[in-house]
């Protein structure tokens, strides 16, 4: 009896079950087959609760494939080698957003792009099929111009410079149409559409900066809606429900009155999105309450479309930084580190969701703007399209202004590698996996193999014994005078094949190495004077310690050429040869690391 009773018990448990989860299903609640392991938390933030299990974790890596192109290669939180998209899902990111500018190219010979990745729509189709690939969906992001737009520029393309606003409209109806054909057509996984960038009052040379009309009323909210057209349009002859999502910015000066604009003015629109970024725009708090009012208000689902937060102060490249102080900073609620990156971003995901505890299904998601974009080497910058603007920018603000403001006449690095989720070496900080702990998931942080930096070389496989060749300059890492004494200065020399140029990696763990010298018959390694942290600090001989200035990270930035990162900044300084020299006796000092040639080493391997 007690077996028959246990039974009807268990049978009925499992109907309740069974019930529940259909409930569960209909309504959009995650069910069962939802429900993921909990796991240790590897950036250090909580759970965030009123997630639906399509919650968008998502990322803006537009610029991924010109990144790659420059030679930059990325690694999980081990150090061990994989490609980016699998990396970004392994840390449980499940949407990619892609902006498509029409044609980021100059109009004359050679046709230079204007860089940021160059963002084309050959560029979305390749980047929008590999997330595809990696299971993930795809949020295109139209900006109607050439280049950046955003408040202060929202210049129409090339193409359209002389167009009506009648003519505009049928070309961003035309544009938006056709571009998520061939998308779609190319095997992209499209789930959501934004129709312009940040469109604070003014899209493609249309409204309050052209005409002093902020109010969307005098072509904006028209143009908006030809977009929209077009994605309902795509949505029927292909049996999609792609959403409409209209993007904004200053959300919490401005977001109730754009909402309330569009209402006015009828735009049949799905989403209202904002860039929200808590070093310049404010609370969470205050975000969760705007995201909410409009959610309630509109009734319209709510998205933070690009937010991002700065780990160091400190830069990669020669190229400014967004955030290079304090003093960027309107707000400074967390600490400038990746603990306080990854508390910025689960605070911005905590708002969103926030919303679907009174309107289920209403807060959709965030999106981390560009946390691949490292500095790469500066003659790649326009020639790849990998910093931020190329000298032929300014080609293109010239069609609509007698100077260059906004864009650039000379090719520049990136401004923002000092708000990756990534080290300057390519490498994913813990900060990477909030997209995975905020839903007690656990997450890949290995490629499961054996290597380490890059391809095949591992901690044990770059153990041995070399010498170290400058790529710069040809000439060799060497202790002055093959000195085994104390505080003896590390140089560069012609090639000799003497101890003086022979040192010895030996595995520190975590990816670091101690540098052993021949010159003191492996007894003594390369150190950084004084445990400094700053440029120009030297390089020496020094005794065993196992201090932190005394180990480094061999990370490789192109096949067979690598980048000797110092410990004591945490991998974000190098071995530089310094001031550029080519002569012998030539300095070795710490410095920033941006990835330039005169930072970069081949490893020759000794053999007795």
């Amino acid at each position: 009896m007690k077996g028959k009773l246990y039974k009807k018990l268990i049978a009925g448990a499992m109907a309740v079950i069974m019930a529940i989860t259909l409930c569960q299903t209909l309504a959009g609640l995650p069910t069962e087959t939802d429900v993921v392991e909990a796991a240790t938390s590897v950036s250090g933030v909580s759970q965030v609760s009123n997630m639906p299990s399509d919650f968008a974790r998502g990322v803006d890596i537009s610029a991924i494939t010109a990144l790659e192109k420059a030679g930059a290669s990325y690694y999980y939180l081990d150090g061990t080698s994989g490609d980016i998209f699998d990396i970004l899902a392994g840390a449980g990111v499940n949407y990619v957003r892609i902006r498509i500018w029409n044609n980021p190219y100059d109009s004359s010979s050679p046709y230079k792009g204007y860089g940021g990745g160059n963002c084309d729509l050959y560029n979305a189709k390749v980047l929008g099929k590999r997330a595809t690939d990696a299971g993930m969906k795809v949020f295109i992001d139209f900006h109607y111009s050439d280049f950046w737009a955003d408040p202060a520029k929202q210049f129409a393309p090339k193409a359209w410079k002389d167009y009506s606003l009648a003519y505009k409209k049928d070309a961003v109806y035309n544009f938006t149409y056709q571009s998520l054909k061939e998308l779609l057509d190319y095997g992209v996984n499209v789930g959501m559409v934004q129709i312009g960038n940040e469109t604070n009052g003014s899209m493609c040379g249309v409204g309050g900066s052209y005409d002093g009309v902020w109010d969307l009323s005098s072509g904006v909210a028209a143009l908006m809606q030809q977009g929209c057209y077009a994605v309902d349009d795509i949505n029927k002859a292909y049996g999609r429900s792609m959403l409409k999502v209209l993007h904004f910015t200053d959300f919490l000066e401005h977001g109730k009155w754009y909402a309330e604009c569009l209402n006015k003015m009828g735009v049949n629109y799905d989403v209202f999105a904002t860039s929200y970024y808590p070093m310049w725009h404010g609370s969470t708090s205050d975000l969760a309450t705007n995201l909410n009012y409009i959610a309630q208000t509109y009734n319209k689902k709510v998205l933070v479309a690009e937010t991002g937060y700065p780990h160091t102060f400190n830069n990669a490249d020669s190229t400014g930084n967004n955030i290079g102080s304090s003093s960027s900073m309107n707000y400074y609620d967390y600490a400038v580190t990746a603990d306080g990156q990854a508390k910025a971003l689960r605070d911005v995901f905590a708002a969103v969701a926030q919303v679907n505890s009174s309107k289920w299904g209403y807060g959709l998601g965030a999106f981390y703007w560009e946390p691949a974009w490292i500095a790469v080497n500066s003659s790649t910058w326009g020639s790849c399209g990998s910093g931020w603007a190329s000298s032929s920018s300014g080609n293109y603000e010239r069609l609509y202004s007698s100077s260059v403001q906004y864009y650039s006449t000379s090719d520049v690095g990136t401004s923002w590698d000092n708000m990756t989720l990534f080290d300057w070496g390519g490498k994913a900080m813990k900060s990477l996996y909030v997209f995975n702990d905020i839903r007690g998931a656990a997450s890949k942080t290995s490629s499961g193999s054996s290597s380490s930096g890059s391809s095949s070389n591992s901690s044990s496989s770059l153990a041995g014994t070399y010498y170290i060749k400058s790529y710069y300059s040809g000439k060799y890492l060497d202790v002055t005078n093959n000195s085994s004494a104390n505080g003896a200065n590390i140089q560069q020399w012609q090639y000799l094949a003497n101890t003086a140029q022979r040192f010895k990696l030996v595995d520190a763990g975590d990816g670091y190495y101690y540098i052993y010298t021949g010159a003191s018959n492996y007894t003594k390694v390369v150190d950084v004077s004084g445990r400094s942290t700053a440029d120009g600090a030297n390089i020496l001989q020094y005794s065993f310690n196992g201090a932190s200035n005394q180990k480094f990270k061999i990370v490789e930035v192109k096949t067979g050429v690598y980048a000797i990162l110092t410990g004591v900044t945490s991998g974000n300084s190098c071995l530089d040869v310094y001031n550029w020299s080519t002569a012998n006796g030539g300095n070795i000092a710490q410095w920033s690391y941006w990835g330039g040639d005169c930072q970069l080493w081949y490893l020759e391997k000794y053999s007795n």
